[in-house]
Formats: C-alpha cells, sequence, structure tokens
C-alpha cells in the first residue's frame, strides 16, 4: 500500500452505453426489447429502495486511518442489505407466460453503485441485468454459466460499477423455467470518489509510463497476466496470473495479502472471495493516454488458497477463467525462487486503479526486511528505487499498485508490492518494497499448505528452482518481429503459430505442440530451440525457415514433420 497526505483513489470503468465484457451475454435488458408487451407506464411502478446519506466526516476519518495503517484504497461505501427476489421488487407478467422481476435501487448524491450478493444461483434459460435507470449503461446478461456451486452450496456475486446514483436490476425468467433463481442482494456499494470521463486518464501520477510506450516493447507477453483488482467490490489492488510447473493454465494469481486480509478474508477461515472483480487488458493501445476509455474485460469470483503476512502475499484462484474473455489471450508469469534479485527489470501495475503502466527498477533489488534500509540476505522483501527511462519519466507506484509482480530482467517474479514511499514527488530517494517470492514459497518455513506458494504452484513436486512463463496459442498466431522469449509456449490442439521474424528461446524456455496443433517455421528462424512435439501435432517448414535447436530435435512417432524450403540444425 502506498502512503500519501492527500491522495484520490478510484476505478476507472467504461461510461459508454456499451455493455461491459463480464463473462455476460452483452445483451440488452429484455425490457428494452420487449417493453410493449409490459403494462403501460410500467418503469413508474416499480419500487425504489432508497440507501441512507452518506456522513462524509465520518468516511474522510476513516479513509485516513485506513491510509495511516497501510489498507488498500477505498472508493465506496457499503450499506448492508437484505433484498432478493421474494422480499423486494415486483414481478411483471408478459403476454407468453414469461416474467420479469425488476428492483431500482438508489444511492443518494452517488456517482457510482454496484453490488455485491451473497447468494446467486441462475437457472438454464434465466438472464439477470444491471443498468442504470437512463439506461446509458448496462451490464448483463448474467446467466447459468455464472453460477459458482450448485443450488444446494450457493456462492455469491458481484457486478461492475454503474456511474450515477440510480440503478435498476432485472431478472427474467421463461416459462416453463424448472427452477426459479436465487439471487440475494448483501452489499450496495455507494461510490463517493469519482473523476469525470475526461479527467479519468491521467490520474495516476505524472511521472507514470504506459505499458505500450518504448519502455514496454519487451514486457508485451508480461503485461497480459497483469490485472486490476475490485476487492468486494470497494477497494483497488493489482495481481498477475502466474505459472505452475505443469503448465496446466491453472488460472491461479499472485497478489499482496493486505489487499484481502482487509476484508477478513483468509486461506483457512474464510476463503471465498465471491464479491471480487478483476479487470484485464485495461491499457492504452500507445504510449500516449487517450480520450476513450478502453474495453473492459473482466471475471469474477475468486479463491484464496495460500497467504501468509511475513511477505505478504496471497494466491488466489479465478472460479471464472479469463481465457473464456473475448479478445483476451492470458499470459501465466515465469517465476525465480532462489533467492538472488538477479539484474533489475520492471513492475507493471495498476496506479490507483489507473489503465496499465510500467515502471523500470533502477539497480539490483537489495534484500531487507519490510521497511528497513539495513540489507539482511535472510529478510523477506526486496527494497527497489526506479530510474528514468527513455520517455523521460521516472515511473514510480502509488495505491492501487499494490499486488502487482516484480521482475528481473529474465523475465521472472520474484516478488508482490507489498508497500513504500515512492511517489512522483519523490521517486528517485523514496524507496518500494515486495515481499520475495522465494520466503512466500516456503511460506517463512510455514508448516501448512495455505501459508506456502510450492504445494499449488509445484504440485508434481519437481523442484524446480526457476519457471519460464507460459505463452498459450489457442488459434492462429503469427510472430513476425524479432524478439528474445524468456516464455514457454503451449500450441493448442486448436492452434497454429506462424513464425516469420527472427525468434530466440531464451534460457530453458521451450515450445510444446499438443495433438492437432501446428507450428510453422515460415521464412523466419526459431534458435536455441526445444521442440516438444506430441502425438498428432504438425510441424512445417516453408520459404527458407530455420530452426536452430538447443539439444538437437527428433520427432517422435505420430507427429507429422513436412520441410517444404528450409532446415532444422
Amino acid at each position: 500500500m502506498k502512503y500519501y497526505k492527500t491522495l484520490f483513489f478510484i476505478i476507472l470503468l467504461c461510461t459508454s452505453t456499451k455493455a461491459e465484457a463480464q463473462l455476460s451475454t452483452n445483451e440488452k435488458p429484455v425490457s428494452f426489447v420487449r417493453e410493449s408487451e409490459l403494462p403501460v407506464n410500467f418503469r413508474n411502478t416499480v419500487p425504489v429502495v432508497t440507501m441512507p446519506q452518506l456522513d462524509m466526516a465520518k468516511i474522510a476519518k476513516e479513509d485516513e486511518e485506513d491510509e495511516e495503517y497501510g489498507m488498500p484504497p477505498r472508493f465506496g461505501y457499503s450499506h448492508f442489505v437484505d433484498y432478493n427476489l421474494n422480499n423486494s421488487g415486483k414481478w411483471f407478467d408478459l403476454p407468453n407466460g414469461d416474467r420479469i422481476w425488476q428492483l431500482e435501487v438508489v444511492c443518494p448524491a452517488a456517482l457510482s453503485v454496484n453490488i455485491c450478493y451473497n447468494k446467486f444461483w441462475i437457472p438454464d434459460g434465466g438472464k439477470f441485468f444491471v443498468y442504470s435507470k437512463d439506461r446509458k449503461k448496462t451490464l448483463g446478461a448474467f446467466t447459468s454459466r455464472n453460477n459458482k456451486g450448485d443450488r444446494e452450496n450457493i456462492r455469491g456475486f458481484a457486478t461492475g460499477l454503474v456511474y450515477g446514483d440510480d440503478v435498476v436490476l432485472e431478472y427474467y425468467q421463461p416459462k416453463g423455467a424448472t427452477n426459479d433463481a436465487i439471487i440475494s442482494i448483501k452489499k450496495v456499494v455507494h461510490g463517493y470518489r469519482y473523476f469525470r470521463i475526461e479527467d479519468a486518464f491521467g490520474t495516476s501520477g505524472s511521472c507514470m509510463v504506459n505499458v505500450n510506450c518504448e519502455e514496454g516493447q519487451n514486457w508485451q507477453n508480461e503485461k497480459k497476466a497483469v490485472a486490476l483488482i475490485l476487492v468486494q467490490g470497494q477497494s483497488l489492488c493489482s495481481g498477475a496470473l502466474i505459472t505452475t510447473t505443469d503448465l496446466d493454465e491453472k488460472p491461479l494469481l499472485l497478489t499482496a495479502n493486505h489487499c484481502i486480509s482487509y476484508f477478513g478474508k483468509d486461506a483457512i477461515d474464510d476463503p471465498d472471495l465471491d464479491d471480487t472483480l478483476f479487470y484485464w487488458n485495461y491499457e492504452a493501445p500507445g504510449c500516449v493516454n487517450i480520450s476513450d476509455m478502453p474495453p473492459l474485460y473482466s471475471t469474477n469470483y475468486a479463491t484464496v488458497l495460500a497467504n501468509n503476512t511475513s511477505s505478504d502475499f496471497a494466491l488466489l484462484r479465478l472460479s471464472e477463467d479469463p481465457k473464456n474473455l473475448t479478445n483476451y489471450t492470458p499470459y501465466y508469469l515465469g517465476w525465480d525462487r532462489t533467492g538472488f534479485s538477479g539484474d533489475p527489470g520492471v513492475c507493471i501495475h495498476h496506479p490507483r486503479g489507473d489503465i496499465k503502466k510500467i515502471s523500470t527498477v533502477a539497480s539490483q533489488p537489495l534484500s531487507t526486511e519490510y521497511k528497513y534500509y539495513s540489507v539482511n540476505p535472510n529478510a523477506s522483501h526486496w527494497k527497489v528505487t526506479w530510474k528514468v527511462t527513455q520517455s523521460g519519466n521516472q515511473s514510480t507506484t502509488e495505491g492501487g499498485s499494490s499486488g502487482s509482480p516484480l521482475l528481473t530482467a529474465k523475465h521472472r517474479t520474484i516478488g508482490q508490492l507489498h508497500g513504500g514511499y515512492a511517489d512522483c514527488g519523490d521517486s528517485i530517494c523514496a524507496p518500494d518494497w515486495y515481499g520475495k517470492f522465494s520466503t512466500s514459497w516456503t511460506g517463512n518455513n510455514n508448516n501448512s499448505i495455505y501459508r506456502r506458494l510450492n504445494c499449488w504452484l509445484d504440485s508434481l513436486n519437481t523442484g524446480v528452482s526457476v519457471m519460464e512463463g507460459l505463452l498459450v496459442i489457442p488459434s492462429d498466431s503469427t510472430m513476425n518481429t524479432n524478439q528474445q522469449l524468456y516464455s514457454n509456449i503451449r500450441v493448442t490442439g486448436t492452434g497454429q503459430l506462424t513464425i516469420q521474424g527472427e525468434i530466440e528461446l531464451m534460457e530453458t524456455s521451450r515450445v510444446i505442440v499438443e495433438s492437432g496443433g501446428t507450428l510453422i517455421i515460415d521464412g523466419g528462424t526459431l534458435s536455441n530451440a526445444d521442440i516438444i512435439l506430441k502425438v498428432g501435432s504438425a510441424l512445417r517448414i516453408k520459404n527458407g525457415g530455420v530452426i536452430e535447436t538447443r539439444n538437437g530435435f527428433e520427432a517422435p512417432v505420430g507427429a507429422t514433420v513436412y520441410i517444404e524450403d528450409g532446415q532444422i540444425s
């Protein structure tokens, strides 16, 4: 967590009329489409529940205390309620036997409203929506695809922010539905901090560097791993997908423990993060800040697998897998548990909940205890400072960056942000501290699997000390620029990877082609290659393509190798 005398933390979400991509169907609410079938002026008969006015003096004092104690930044106040389909709202019957339930929720003078549910279960055919009363912003439809658990073991849910002070909740039940939906609202989050859309970009410090500036060109895979986290509907952090030794694409996310412990969440005592949202690809496409916000892609739910205060880490398993989002291909960070800092790299993060930024480490991280300056090789944290880069900026971190990964020059994570003093006004001398991955690996020698990383990231018990990141190719993809990759590449059974540039696999990186997948070297070069072809996979070399192997190459029985014009050496 970051510390400032005056600081506004916000979540920057789209206010366009487009629906948010939150593993939803992205369709208009049924009442919009079939309004002519509903009673005349039905909208004026929808029951309204109004939240109490906020005591802003009390809230300001609470926020000041939270900041002092290093808690996650808050932008909204939670009203605890008990609304469901039976005790609130109103049902409307359609002529064909379908039904629509609606409830209007008002938060006086709110800048945004979002809803958290302690029970959320939708039967097949049912559809749930949340939208602004003026109908300019819609979320949904949320369907049975969003259920986590069965009807007897129902879990919670959260829907994203709708800007304004007045929202409508709508559930559509088709005729003949075999089961009723169970939707129980436990919390209405009353947003009291917000910037106008024209001010949305640049709310992080002026020294911040967009991830797609020149500084980020060698980190285009790693940036995909990083997510903006909306914790419990009211606070902001960052986190990143991380790979495992079995390379099986489990949706595991590393973040900071204080991001969840603030809400009493713990791997042993209370592991469910049902009303937490994860935003992906939230970035400007280029180096310059943009005037229109990028599309929003989000997933919901998580379970805390392990967490520990000694190095301030939390490992989450995401319940909704981000690889199922449209227009998003995940990346899983590699890691280094040796306890050596390696050459300085970068941090990729969401300062103040802003679009994705990149900060460049000035020198080799030093091993110290948290917020201590004296070097101790056995300490639990890395101390870092930041440097001026190509853009002329000295990008740092801010509130909302907590939990973001510290990456070495070899593109492996060695820790996650705990907190510090750096900001755009003093990023030269003021340091930040990251909980060590090596300390988290054993939980500082804690015997519980819920307090250490190794049981989850190396379930095969391989004992490896470093892992390269994982880039998954699920469909047609082309690499036509020259680059060095510190990544394992997995071409799935539906994927095809074409290499037209000069690609060098670094360190222990390798290419794995699953059955049904195809690797094509089309005039390009793949050097230092370690290629594993599975039965039913294919390798093609054409137009003078070249593969320079690391340890030789032998095609397995059942894989196809076709050399049209090129060579393997």
